[in-house]
């Protein structure tokens, strides 16, 4: 025996078929659990932001080269004055932060910045770089 449908039967059906085809988005994404949502995305060069002594640094590299280097040379008085997150402007509306910038005790300022070998290599860091030694006259120093 044949199933058959009349042409306002039909229009009904296909109607419905269409709403069901339309994207609707879910209330939690499919395979992704609400405990896997809160954790923080991974960066992308792989640092951690960290806090040492009510101090936030982006990464725990740049918290050592701050209290294992810059700020015993700092109280011995090798340094004078020691700066965190020093922004230059750089030509074209770019600005570039440093991590770093101290005055020894002879007056020579220096510009000091906590890098992986895979963000030295990277082709913004590297012009922003070359822009600092044009424009302001301050060689970057990697650590």
């Amino acid at each position: 025996m044949g199933l058959r449908w009349t042409e306002e039967d039909l229009k009904d059906y296909q109607a419905r078929q269409k709403r069901q085809a339309l994207p609707c988005v879910p209330a939690v994404p499919s395979g992704v659990s609400v405990a896997d949502m809160s954790k923080p995305k991974r960066n992308k060069y792989g640092n951690r932001r960290v806090e040492v002594d009510g101090m936030k640094f982006d990464s725990q590299h740049e918290a050592d080269i701050y209290f294992g280097t810059l700020l015993p040379a700092w109280k011995c008085g090798a340094v004078k004055l020691l700066i965190r997150q020093v922004p230059f402007d750089l030509p074209g509306g770019i600005k570039y932060i440093a991590d770093f910038l101290t005055v020894s005790a002879d007056g020579i300022v220096s510009v000091i910045d906590a890098k992986s070998e895979a963000t030295r290599k990277n082709r913004v860091y590297i012009n922003k770089k070359k822009q600092m030694r044009a424009v302001w006259g301050i060689e970057i120093k990697e650590v």
